[in-house]
């Protein structure tokens, strides 16, 4: 029974730190920690990808929390949060 609590806890604990590390990866943008922060966010990737990968086999579902906390690191890392730019349409 122990065993279960601590996989459920590295579970969890690897989803929060792979979204934390595409959060922290965004708001360095520009600042000397920045490759540091992004080389973190593609490690913590390719440890949430593969602990999406190896969930797949066992209980349905089981891989659902880690695929949508893949999809939601790919999101954060890619989308813009800087107001600076906007965005100017051209009429023809």
């Amino acid at each position: 029974m122990a065993g279960i609590h601590t996989t459920l806890l590295l579970y969890v604990l690897v989803l929060l730190v792979g979204l934390s590390s595409g959060l922290a990866a965004r708001l360095s943008e520009g600042s000397r920690l920045q490759t540091a922060f992004q080389t973190a966010f593609l490690v913590c990737l390719a440890t949430v990808g593969g602990t999406t990968i190896s969930l797949l086999g066992s209980a349905p579902g089981a891989w659902l929390g880690a695929g949508a906390t893949l999809s939601v690191m790919v999101l954060t890392a890619t989308c813009d949060f800087s107001r600076s730019r906007r965005i100017v349409s051209t009429e023809l």
